[in-house]
């Protein structure tokens, strides 16, 4: 009965969480993309270059949250109605993290912010193509949005038995002592916006997780108020 329960409040929580970000999240870039496409509209017809190339700067900033957004509900989706495909393989997860990385380097650099990536002594695991590059892709972006300008990223992994743990590291604003319990659980996540009021749903975290259990493994935070956070989660190195 206690598991009925729980799984009852679970699939509240999750029907909750999707309409608050189909009602909200999605609505607010939407409004900010249709509000500067008028705005970029009027500076073209006034030749005004300088508003018109802020005005675009801005569209594409919103465009790609809303894009990102899009990714995680649909991934999100599917791993909810378990018609997520779980195909692992061997994979040289030190290049496919350098692949990931380079979808960042423009958000990187308009906040002046380093990415390192650190020793990875082994380079070979075991595990889902897609679904890894979706953990590393949202811990990444996470990273990024609540680190200051000019601040830095770190990315590392280390030996643990027959796993592989990998790092993302970095020296942002960091999350209360509170709040690290509830960053993996649906049914108390937080959304904060990042150091450039970029906005988020902290879904990123909860398909994190959803995928890490997929390959088996662990996901988890350490952080300190004011200088930054680590996420580390496993990956199996052998089928």
């Amino acid at each position: 009965m206690m598991l009925s329960e729980a799984r009852f409040r679970e699939l509240n929580a999750t029907k909750d969480k999707f309409f608050s970000i189909i009602a909200h999240d999605l609505k607010s870039p939407f409004n900010s993309i249709l509000g500067f496409s008028q705005l970029l509209e009027e500076s073209v017809k006034a030749n005004d270059c300088h508003s018109t190339e802020q005005y675009a700067s801005i569209i594409r900033k919103s465009t790609q949250r809303t894009m990102d957004l899009l990714m995680n509900l649909l991934e999100w989706s599917r791993a909810q109605t378990g018609r997520i495909e779980f195909t692992p393989e061997y994979l040289e997860i030190h290049a496919l993290t350098k692949e990931v990385l380079g979808l960042f380097d423009q958000s990187a650099n308009q906040k002046s912010i380093s990415i390192s990536l650190e020793a990875f002594p082994i380079t070979t695991v075991f595990a889902d193509k897609v679904l890894l590059s979706t953990i590393l892709r949202n811990l990444i972006s996470n990273a990024i949005k609540f680190t200051y300008p000019g601040g830095k990223i770190e990315l590392s992994s280390n030996q643990a038995g027959l796993n592989l743990i990998v790092c993302v590291k970095d020296n942002g604003i960091g999350i209360k002592q509170e709040d690290l319990s509830k960053v993996f659980r649906i049914e108390e996540s937080i959304s904060r916006p990042g150091t450039q009021n970029e906005q988020g749903t902290g879904l990123g975290l909860l398909l994190c997780k959803e995928f890490v259990d997929k390959h088996g493994g662990k996901i988890w935070v350490e952080s300190t108020p004011g200088k930054g956070s680590s996420f580390y989660f496993t990956i199996p190195m052998l089928a």
